[in-house]
């Protein structure tokens, strides 16, 4: 790995539709790493030659995602790769974008330029359930926080309902634990942590009931 990563630049995943928008990247020997949170494969184009198509992210900013096209042997030898599976790209292709469409499509032309790392252990589906009872599907970094941005802010304004109603049937000081620290950084974190109980109800529970 270092002689493969020697004086290359590294770039992260979420920053590239920035930087291709302003550098050429092809012009310079570099690397990003990723994380494989969706795939559709196999593909059939016009030719009848099967393909894959990646969907990855860093997990620094959830919102960015970048496509990856995997073509001929490149396809062949990695298109069984699993979810969850950390990759490197070494110095990937961009790809010419359909009209409409302003994400960011690589391609890479050996099966050696897509490095296999093993599992993201911070990975993973948000613990939240959609207010239609199904699961939420949206991903997570569990480093973080196990809930979405959409769960936790919907948690953080439930449970700050609940504190106030909590408040307001206290005549003097409410309880240290009720309190935290009021601000919604600390109460976030409350919310974040497993086993957190606010006013005998879990965060668990609070996310289920969404």
């Amino acid at each position: 790995m270092d002689r493969k990563m020697a004086d290359r630049r590294l770039i992260r995943l979420s920053q590239l539709p920035e930087r291709m928008a302003r550098e050429k990247l092809e012009d310079s020997d570099w690397v990003t790493f990723a994380v494989l949170v969706n795939k559709a494969t196999p593909q059939s184009n016009s030719s009848g030659k099967t393909f894959s198509i990646w969907k990855l992210n860093d997990l620094h900013n959830l919102e960015v995602f970048v496509s990856l096209f995997l073509f001929g042997e490149v396809h062949k030898e990695h298109w069984k790769t699993e979810t969850g599976t950390v990759v490197g790209l070494l110095n990937p292709n961009s790809m010419k974008q359909k009209e409409g469409y302003d994400g960011v499509s690589l391609t890479v032309d050996h099966p050696q330029k897509v490095l296999l790392m093993g599992e993201a252990q911070d990975y993973g589906i948000c613990k939240g359930v959609k207010r239609n009872g199904e699961p939420c599907s949206q991903i997570v970094n569990m480093y973080e926080c196990p809930y979405c941005q959409y769960h936790v802010k919907a948690q953080y304004k439930k449970m700050s309902s609940k504190r106030a109603e909590l408040q307001s049937s206290f005549s003097g000081r409410a309880p240290s634990k009720v309190m935290g620290k009021g601000k919604a950084g600390g109460l976030r974190e409350r919310i974040c942590q497993d086993g957190f109980y606010y006013g005998g109800v879990s965060s668990a529970a609070c996310a289920a009931s969404l």
